[in-house]
């Protein structure tokens, strides 16, 4: 089964605008009509209405559920790419919402996963002083070995003196209690999906400053990130229909 004719219905998203154009440079043919698209894709993420009308099609998509179709953010070049990006967006923020270098600041990432280290690894060569906050024995022996201390979550409860904290764990990490740890002056970017990391409400409560990161990627490099979405959709295909 060959695919070539597309449709992309949804495009209030600009990185749908820039996958497409990705694509009609590999010489997909882009059709406005979904009745006449071997294939549909749909943004991230994608939502239940969004499927409708779609039954009896190849659909790409980004968290969605569908049967008949492919999660592009389950293939792990797709979130490899992402989290550079991810990191990549996180630096820019944080340059913009703080008066000091990063060189040397104290910073704290919450999470070692892909984004976790894709952050690492972009600020440590800024030269920032880095802790890494994780569960496993695996995660910890890999932040050591890339030259980052390392703490366990029982430990935010202690006194915490980060002048940065990134987190990228999608559950309430921050509490009262270990919010009352911080310096009163630290900047908290919360990149985690929903519902983040930190009670927001105690924090507005102490003054301490919480950047919203979610959704990175559209914010700072959405050319890039709509390509990535159309790399992934290519390699989908190449690996699945030809």
């Amino acid at each position: 089964m060959k695919l070539k004719k597309f449709s992309v219905p949804f495009v209030d998203d600009k990185r749908m605008l820039y996958a497409k154009e990705f694509l009609e440079k590999k010489n997909y043919q882009y059709v406005s009509n979904n009745e006449k698209a071997d294939f549909v894709l749909l943004p991230v993420p994608s939502k239940k209405y969004m499927f409708d009308g779609l039954e009896d099609k190849i659909v790409f998509y980004g968290m969605g559920d569908y049967n008949n179709g492919f999660d592009y953010m389950k293939y792990e070049s797709y979130v490899l790419k992402n989290a550079i990006l991810t990191a990549e967006g996180a630096v820019t923020l944080l340059e913009e919402n703080t008066s000091y270098s990063l060189f040397n600041s104290k910073i704290l990432i919450v999470g070692y996963g892909r984004i976790g280290k894709a952050l690492h690894k972009l600020l440590d060569s800024y030269g920032a002083n880095i802790t890494i906050c994780s569960r496993s024995k695996a995660s910890m022996v890999d932040a050591n070995y890339n030259g980052a201390k390392h703490i366990v979550f029982s430990q935010l409860k202690e006194e915490n003196d980060a002048d940065i904290i990134i987190n990228t764990v999608p559950n309430i990490v921050f509490t009262k209690c270990e919010l009352e740890k911080m310096k009163h002056d630290v900047l908290i970017l919360d990149l985690a999906s929903f519902p983040g990391g930190v009670d927001n409400h105690f924090a507005k409560i102490m003054g301490i400053n919480v950047l919203n990161g979610k959704g990175m990627p559209c914010k700072y490099t959405e050319k890039t990130a709509g390509y990535i979405i159309g790399e992934a959709v290519n390699d989908i295909i190449e690996e699945e229909f030809n």
